[in-house]
């Protein structure tokens, strides 16, 4: 009798994780966890644990936390037992109990330690009966079919990962993780508001959606000013923030066009133009207007530069993920497992 078998891939994010399956599931889950701040909430709530948007939903009775804020899990019991229920929550997601075997690939930030991969591995242990742990860039590599000699720039909230890839499974060497992405912008931005307009008061989430409707580097400048309403000192003002949001969303350039050089100046010299001319720029940070162009002139110091800008960059991953979890050998796994 054949085996029935349900195929996973995971794209674990910093702000969103998305999982999909062979048989249809796709979810996308904003990556925060809450649990009830006392007994009123959890009779109230009737759960011990809220996920996503129904976490935030209910955010004034629970303490919040996200598992990957940083990009790395903690090294706690407290912080373990979340990524646990966090990924189990993923799996559950796509009715694995239906299955007579569960396969899944989960792609984690690329400088990702022993700890995280190990955390990563225990909580997934408890759903599937194989579980392969891969770098995110190497996920959107594979789910591209662009493995030939390239260099992926993938830009989250809380971390920024490069990776270069060569047809199989990249060393650590090979893979560079910078602090500075998403979050980072929202923060930059924050502070190029509050300096241009004295007293400005603006939240984290004030600043994620202006970045996310209007982001753009100077490469591709709007034809109209954007303006936004917001207070300064109580009074409601709509002020031009466009050489702010520029500003913001160019300061992780610098770290970026740092890290890609280095990478592509340690490698095998007769691969270099091939690298030059496959970067792709990937992740959230992806849909940054003018972003691409901006490296590309950053890096034109090298020689001739390509970048390839992602067309859907939220749900790459996981099915690079969902890819690599139908095709790799079963004998491969149980090497790959935690070593890689």
């Amino acid at each position: 009798m054949a085996v029935d078998t349900l195929y996973i891939g995971v794209d674990l994010g910093t702000f969103r994780s998305v999982v999909v399956s062979n048989d249809g599931h796709e979810e996308q889950v904003l990556t925060v966890i809450g649990t009830p701040k006392d007994s009123i909430a959890k009779n109230f709530l009737r759960r011990d644990v809220l996920f996503g948007e129904e976490a935030l939903k209910n955010r004034l009775a629970l303490n919040l936390y996200r598992p990957l804020e940083h990009g790395v899990i903690k090294d706690t019991p407290e912080d373990k037992k979340f990524i646990a229920h966090f990924i189990n929550h993923l799996m559950n997601l796509t009715d694995p109990e239906d299955y007579d075997r569960v396969v899944a690939v989960i792609g984690a930030p690329a400088e990702a330690s022993h700890v995280d991969k190990t955390a990563i591995f225990d909580a997934a242990a408890g759903t599937v009966n194989a579980c392969m742990i891969i770098s995110e860039p190497f996920a959107v590599a594979y789910s591209l079919d662009m493995l030939d000699h390239t260099m992926v720039i993938d830009i989250g909230a809380g971390t920024t990962d490069i990776c270069r890839v060569y047809g199989t499974i990249p060393r650590p060497e090979d893979q560079l993780h910078i602090n500075r992405a998403g979050d980072y912008i929202d923060a930059q931005l924050i502070n190029e508001i509050q300096r241009k307009f004295v007293g400005a008061q603006i939240t984290k989430d004030m600043s994620r959606r202006w970045k996310e409707q209007y982001s753009f580097t100077s490469a591709s400048l709007p034809d109209d000013p954007v303006i936004v309403d917001f207070s300064i000192e109580g009074k409601a003002m709509s002020l031009d923030i466009t050489d702010c949001i520029a500003a913001a969303c160019e300061s992780i350039v610098d770290d970026i066009v740092t890290n890609v050089k280095s990478l592509i100046a340690d490698s095998n010299p007769e691969y270099h133009d091939a690298f030059r001319q496959n970067i792709i720029l990937a992740g959230g940070g992806s849909g940054i207007r003018g972003l691409g162009s901006t490296i590309e002139d950053r890096l034109s110091d090298l020689g001739e530069i390509t970048v390839h800008i992602v067309e859907d960059p939220v749900r790459l991953g996981a099915q690079g993920g969902l890819r690599l979890a139908q095709e790799v050998p079963e004998e491969y796994w149980k090497n790959l497992t935690l070593s890689d």
